[in-house]
């Protein structure tokens, strides 16, 4: 687009919220969540690209604050400063080529950008994706950390009760008290509700295959990452032996990751995060994946909702997702805490996706202020 204001800078505000109660997977537990907001600035003051770093899984980022500002400043600024607002595809090339991995940080360049060259055109990011085919964005309730089999029930019936269609519980201790949690939940939320399990890379292969042909009698949608990333072969094996599905989210980062868990017949089903993949990235998966006669869950279990309306963007236009979808928050954590100023959550089990230009949100200074943790101002 001719005449299209440049960017003249890119800005990392790194921000944390604490939970009232602390929340557990296998690779750890906590009640602090951190993120980084980036901002892309232009020539015009009142044209920004904005999205959120999300620092994830609790307990084990993979990336630190820290670390993501020094990368935005660093080498994600000088790649992007100088270029069109619309410039989407020279500046993700440009931090590609600039940036090894540093997965989650490159993923919010790309919905900044994303965001950027909506607004420029006036359009919303659901239109620069090809356009709206979902209405209403159906999401699960809060996702149930590793507690005592009650307490875990407990949760679970009244997300139940308070409309959502299914339920996702971690898991990740030892077969017996695994298999006494998932039997739990179930008698708890009765027969209608969709049963969702993540162990997080917890087991070794025989110990996961006794645990899933020990929970397959509760009716489990999908069994998720019961072993270690890296052991692909593993899933494999896993996967010809029980009887229902099984999906993978860590073994999938990049696109050629995607690939070779589609050749080799690893999962029935793949996680796909915007969070972690971009918008470019996870909607090119979600169609491999198609391509292949497989489904893509969408969403990540923590973020804000700056990350989870790129989320929802994503879940509008893409025909070949399984849902309902897996849109995070901080409720997981017992905080309401956010940083933009919409609520797109009134309706329980659902979430609603924004018409206005880019992202379609409004970034709540007061509170990011609040939550800043480099004690920075706007």
């Amino acid at each position: 687009m001719e005449n299209a204001p440049k960017i003249i800078s890119v800005e990392p505000i790194p921000v944390s919220v604490s939970g009232a109660r602390d929340f557990a997977i296998s690779e750890g537990r906590t009640r602090i969540h951190t993120s980084v907001i980036l901002r892309l600035r232009t020539e015009d003051d009142n044209l920004e690209g904005i999205a959120e770093i999300v620092c994830a899984p609790p307990g084990k980022p993979e990336e630190l604050p820290d670390e993501i500002v020094g990368a935005v400043r660093t080498i994600v600024a000088p790649a992007l400063v100088g270029i069109a607002a619309t410039d989407r595809t020279l500046g993700r090339a440009r931090v590609e080529a600039a940036l090894k991995d540093r997965w989650w940080t490159k993923a919010a360049v790309d919905v900044a950008l994303h965001d950027l060259q909506a607004k420029v055109l006036g359009v919303s990011v659901t239109d620069l994706l090809g356009g709206r085919i979902n209405d209403h964005i159906p999401v699960i309730g809060t996702v149930i950390g590793i507690a005592a089999p009650d307490a875990m029930a407990e949760q679970a019936a009244e997300t139940a009760a308070a409309g959502y269609s299914a339920i996702k519980i971690k898991i990740g201790d030892t077969v017996a008290a695994d298999v006494s949690r998932v039997a739990a939940v179930r008698e708890a939320i009765g027969d209608d509700i969709a049963l969702r399990v993540d162990a997080n890379d917890h087991y070794q292969p025989a110990d996961a295959i006794r645990l899933i042909r020990a929970i397959e009698r509760y009716d489990i949608e999908h069994m998720e990452q019961p072993i270690s990333r890296r052991d692909l072969l593993g899933m494999v094996e896993i996967r010809k032996t029980i009887g229902i599905p099984l999906m993978t989210d860590d073994m999938v980062t990049t696109p050629e990751e995607a690939m070779t868990v589609i050749r080799l017949g690893a999962a029935d089903r793949v996680k796909v995060k915007v969070t972690k993949h971009g918008l470019s990235g996870a909607r090119l998966i979600v169609d491999m994946l198609a391509a292949a006669g497989m489904k893509a869950v969408l969403g990540h279990v923590f973020e804000m909702g700056l990350a989870a309306v790129a989320e929802a963007h994503l879940a509008a236009t893409a025909p070949n997702l399984a849902g309902p979808h897996e849109i995070g928050s901080m409720l997981p954590m017992g905080s309401s805490a956010d940083i933009i100023a919409e609520d797109l959550r009134a309706e329980p089990g659902f979430m609603r996706v924004p018409d206005g230009p880019g992202l379609g949100v409004r970034l709540d200074w007061n509170r990011i202020a609040e939550l800043r943790i480099d004690g920075g101002s706007r």
